[in-house]
């Protein structure tokens, strides 16, 4: 058992020893990130800086990115091995040519990575890490304005109930969706799709309102940008007024028919006083004629 755990101490902790003494020293640095802000599915350049700060040439020199988020696309092989670096204060630059794909998150970014340097008895490994931010662009959606058809509704009647979503954000909103509970019967929710940023959208909802008063409910918007899933509650406020009273038309329906009677009347009236007329006009005209005859037959 001694000897295992001596043979273990040679072939480990011996090399090590060897390696910190023998004046081997690599390091590893990012020397930059351009541009500065990345946003989502944007080009970047990460820039690795690799020197010699100790007195002797390590014999190999590689560097790796380990496991890198699956929202970043890498151009370069993830593990790249350095040309020997011949003197102290030597140094390689290293280019990562990156990606952010269409669907990533904004926010931190870190990839994991592992220098390896050293000689044929050893080898000394250093972990490092390559942090940068994706800048996503943010939509801001509210209600710009509220209309019914008809205007002043009444109780009992089907109401057009029209929302005009806007997007006062920088970013795109996607799958927006409105949801209204309202106490009716008929359709509480309607989808636009996307908002651009400075663009508004209409979400119509139709119902039937049976009751009359003023009635305040919430209203939700749902929609999705680059920090992903997103909800704004609102209240809004709609008056419905009582149904109307048939008390008027049944005047009117009154007043039409006695207009109409009058007329009937008028018009009978008007007939049998011509008649009138006439006949005695006729009764006139016959007693006039005899008269004429009794007159011819006496001379």
């Amino acid at each position: 058992m001694r000897k295992e755990i001596l043979f273990l101490f040679v072939i480990v902790i011996v090399p090590t020893i060897i390696a910190l003494d023998t004046g081997y020293c690599v390091t590893a640095e990012v020397s930059d990130i351009s541009p500065t802000s990345i946003g989502i599915g944007a080009e970047f350049t990460v820039g690795v800086h690799i020197e010699n700060c100790g007195d002797e040439m390590p014999e190999y020199v590689s560097f790796e990115l380990l496991n890198p988020p699956t929202d970043i696309t890498i151009k370069e092989p993830l593990i790249i091995n350095i040309s020997k670096l011949y003197y102290g204060s030597s140094e390689r630059f290293i280019t990562y040519h990156m990606k952010t794909t269409e669907d990533a998150q904004p926010g931190t970014h870190v990839i994991k990575t592992k220098l390896i340097y050293g000689g044929r008895e050893f080898s000394i490994t250093k972990n490092y890490e390559i942090t940068f931010n994706v800048i996503g662009d943010k939509a801001e959606l509210s209600i710009a304005s509220l209309k019914t058809n008809p205007v002043l509704p009444r109780e009992g009647e089907t109401v057009e109930l029209t929302l005009r979503i806007e997007n006062t954000g920088d970013g795109t909103a996607k799958s927006v969706s409105v949801y209204a509970d309202h106490p009716f019967q008929g359709l509480k929710q309607s989808f636009i799709g996307a908002l651009d940023s400075d663009e508004d959208g209409p979400v119509v909802l139709t119902f039937i309102v049976d009751e009359a008063g003023e009635f305040e409910f919430p209203v939700t918007i749902s929609y999705k940008d680059d920090f992903g899933d997103n909800k704004i509650k609102t209240m809004i406020n709609i008056n419905i007024l009582k149904k109307e009273s048939n008390v008027g038309a049944i005047i009117f329906t009154i007043l039409i028919i006695a207009i109409f009677g009058g007329g009937i009347y008028y018009f009978i009236k008007t007939k049998k006083s011509k008649d009138k007329i006439i006949h005695q006009l006729l009764k006139g005209e016959n007693k006039l004629e005899r008269e004429i005859k009794k007159s011819l037959r006496r001379k």
